[in-house]
């Protein structure tokens, strides 16, 4: 039986987009320049369709290993053939529309941007997206309309492009789990490889990013100012630390090496021991001397660069910790400095609060004192309804108690009758029987 080869995971997905099983499809994979002027509707509403569709196929995965990332080739175009419609006549057009409404931004020009952002969430982690993308990016030049224009796009357009709107959807997607995830200060910080590794899968559903997505990423600090670019910016004593980091980590690994190169000597010299084959059992006793040296090295350097990154962390979190309480000393000093907080408007308000106080209480009785009479007869009322109450709930208690007497004394009244009954029933049958033996006495 002959295997059937697998199937494309992108032409499978295409195949369950509504378009891709009408006529539409061939509409949206046609010249589309040409219907500019003479149907501005249906080309709007294929540049919007072909929009939906690209950032689609990007954010899952299915035209490259990049989620955020997408790459127009003539690889792109032939990913993108399909049966009915061959393949897009005018993905240059295409391109060159979302370019310029910025929903594909040049590589190159997202990452020479003024903003302090990467190729991926980076400082987008710390900020929201909110500035006007024309601007920071300005436009990436008209589309020339005219003969050939599909293939002169085609030619300008080809090259790499990020789509912000994923950068942002991974942005919002790792927002809220950074508080779990950045315990300390150093954990804010990472290398592409370790932000893949730790983060990467969070970002976007049922996908990973590549290193491609990534870049050194620093995190700004719970209580830093979102408004101060200095915050996002990575300092070499940022990426010192990461180096730091990364040779512990070296280390640490090597050192795991060694402890394993360690154990299969001795298990190489202990078998050749046993066998009396001492030359080869002295080599392996020789390599596991110098792997028992260097782990020794290995375990002194891992100790000393350790130390130092403690030291960094500490002076770290104590630069957050004096951070956070300066600006708690100037957002204290701010709020004592309201005029409404000043000596001189508190002594007038606790007066004036007393004066009105004890307006009121006069306001108080001289309402009292008019209404008091009616309060009286009120309460009258009151209590005369409240000892008809009483007497009718003590009236209805009374009848209830002479009704349970009497029933106990008629059941008590049953009881004896029933017991009387029983002796003059037996005389009776006893009498009876007297009777009948004297009849037949008689007749014999």
């Amino acid at each position: 039986m002959v295997a059937q080869p697998a199937q494309d995971p992108l032409k499978g997905y295409l195949a369950t987009i509504s378009e891709y099983s009408t006529p539409r499809v061939q509409f949206y994979y046609s010249s589309l320049p040409s219907r500019k002027h003479s149907n501005p509707t249906g080309y709007s509403g294929a540049i919007s369709w072909w929009r939906k569709t690209l950032v689609d196929l990007v954010a899952r995965g299915l035209l490259s290993d990049d989620k955020l990332l997408i790459h127009v080739d003539e690889e792109l175009r032939a990913k993108l053939r399909w049966d009915k419609a061959g393949r897009p006549s005018s993905l240059g057009v295409i391109v060159a529309e979302l370019a310029q409404t910025s929903d594909l931004v040049p590589t190159a020009t997202y990452l020479s941007s003024p903003e302090p952002q990467s190729l991926s969430v980076v400082s987008l982690l710390t900020r929201p997206f909110w500035w006007g993308l024309s601007k920071v990016w300005g436009s990436s030049g008209g589309i020339e309309y005219g003969e050939a224009v599909d293939e002169k796009e085609w030619a300008r357009r080809k090259g790499e492009y990020v789509v912000p709107d994923l950068v942002e959807r991974a942005a919002s997607n790792l927002l809220p789990k950074l508080s779990d995830l950045h315990a300390d200060a150093l954990s804010r910080l990472h290398t592409v490889k370790s932000f893949q590794e730790k983060l990467g899968s969070l970002c976007l559903p049922d996908v990973k990013l590549s290193e491609r997505d990534c870049e050194v990423i620093k995190f700004a600090p719970p209580l830093s100012d979102p408004a101060s670019n200095s915050s996002l910016t990575i300092t070499e004593a940022d990426r010192s630390t990461l180096t730091l980091l990364t040779t512990l980590a070296t280390l640490s690994a090597s050192i795991t090496s060694l402890e394993s190169r360690i154990a299969s000597e001795q298990a190489q010299f202990a078998k050749y021991a046993s066998e009396k084959r001492m030359e080869l059992a002295k080599a392996h006793l020789i390599s596991r001397k110098r792997a028992e040296k260097l782990l020794e090295e290995r375990a002194g350097q891992r100790t000393k660069v350790q130390e130092v990154v403690w030291a960094i962390e500490r002076a770290i979190g104590d630069e957050e910790t004096m951070s956070a309480l300066s600006l708690g000393t100037s957002t204290l000093r701010t709020i004592l400095s309201s005029p409404t907080l000043q000596l001189d408007n508190i002594e007038s308000t606790t007066s004036l609060l007393d004066e009105t106080l004890i307006s009121a209480q006069e306001v108080n009785e001289a309402v009292d004192s008019v209404s008091a009479p009616l309060a009286r007869e009120v309460e009258d009322e009151v209590d005369a309804e409240l000892r008809e109450l009483v007497e009718a709930e003590k009236r209805k208690e009374r009848e209830e108690e002479e009704r349970k007497e009497k029933e106990r004394v008629e059941a008590a009244a049953k009881k004896l009758e029933e017991a009387t009954n029983i002796p003059q029933t037996a005389d009776k049958r006893e009498e009876s029987a007297e009777r009948q033996e004297e009849r037949e006495k008689a007749l014999a």
